[in-house]
């Protein structure tokens, strides 16, 4: 029986929608997922875990992939093994991917880093505007990306809130307008302020209380149960790592998540996607 969403819609009236085969957008997924096939069999050498998050979680428990409007890809790993990830891909460079961090590309002040795709770009749209659009266009590199976030436990959820506005600021308020003041306060921020938060979390926060790490802007509280131990999730007919609970993580995110957004919510980014090659 073809599945049929609150709206309506079915799976395929979806894919003609939004992302047919040949369409720009879905040239892009399947760009998107050779590189999270690169990225996680990396990880696999190394021995560090990695899982697919957020909308591709969603995406694999509803769409069985990606959701048919989206654009992007997240994977999260252990805050202590993020910088050895980096600096492996920054060591072994890809001939087409790049890890996209403010040592690679200075107008890049995010507390995370992106695997980009050197052979396509984002494109802002007219709805792009103001320090959104300042802070898209200082980046060095822009093409499709993965998000590589580093998650960790102890989390306090007010200071991961402080954490992420001052963040945000740098990224939104100076990023493209004051690129010194904006690279300063970057690293204040990196090298300084937000090593103390981790240090002051340790001490009064939970161990089991699961949150992206200071200096993102996401603020879902996950128990430690949700993502561990890694289970295995199929998305886009390929085998991640993925939640140990994926329900229960989209059920947090997303509330009731079988039920799709109307139109007019359904998040683009603000930005078209040209695949070169």
């Amino acid at each position: 029986m073809t599945k049929v969403f609150n709206t309506g819609e079915t799976p395929e009236s979806l894919r003609q929608e939004y992302n047919p085969d040949g369409s720009a957008l879905r040239r892009a997924q399947l760009r998107m997922l050779d590189m999270l096939i690169y990225l996680t069999d990396t990880c696999k050498r190394l021995g560090i875990p990695c899982r697919i998050d957020g909308g591709n979680v969603l995406g694999a428990v509803r769409h069985g992939g990606f959701i048919p409007w989206d654009d992007d890809v997240d994977v999260v790993v252990d805050y202590k093994d993020f910088n050895r990830l980096c600096k492996y891909l920054k060591d072994h460079p890809h001939k087409q991917y790049v890890l996209q961090d403010n040592e690679t590309d200075k107008g890049y002040y995010k507390e995370w880093s992106c695997l980009r795709d050197l052979k396509s770009e984002h494109v802002p749209l007219d709805t792009l505007k103001g320090r959104e659009l300042k802070a898209h266009l200082a980046q060095k590199f822009r093409g499709v990306h993965i998000d590589i976030f580093p998650y960790e436990g102890y989390s306090l959820p007010w200071l991961q809130r402080l954490a992420a506005k001052l963040s945000c600021f740098v990224n939104f308020n100076l990023a493209g307008s004051h690129p010194k003041l904006a690279q300063l306060m970057y690293d204040v921020l990196h090298k300084a302020v937000f090593p103390l938060f981790r240090c002051f979390a340790h001490v009064f926060g939970k161990k089991d209380l699961m949150m992206h790490s200071y200096g993102a802007w996401f603020y879902e509280q996950f128990p430690r149960s949700v993502f561990y131990p890694h289970k295995d999730i199929v998305f886009e007919g390929h085998t991640f790592e993925g939640p140990a609970q994926p329900e229960e993580l989209c059920r947090i995110i997303y509330g009731d998540y079988e039920k799709l957004p109307p139109k007019n919510k359904r998040d683009n980014h603000h930005v078209d996607v040209v695949v070169y090659d």
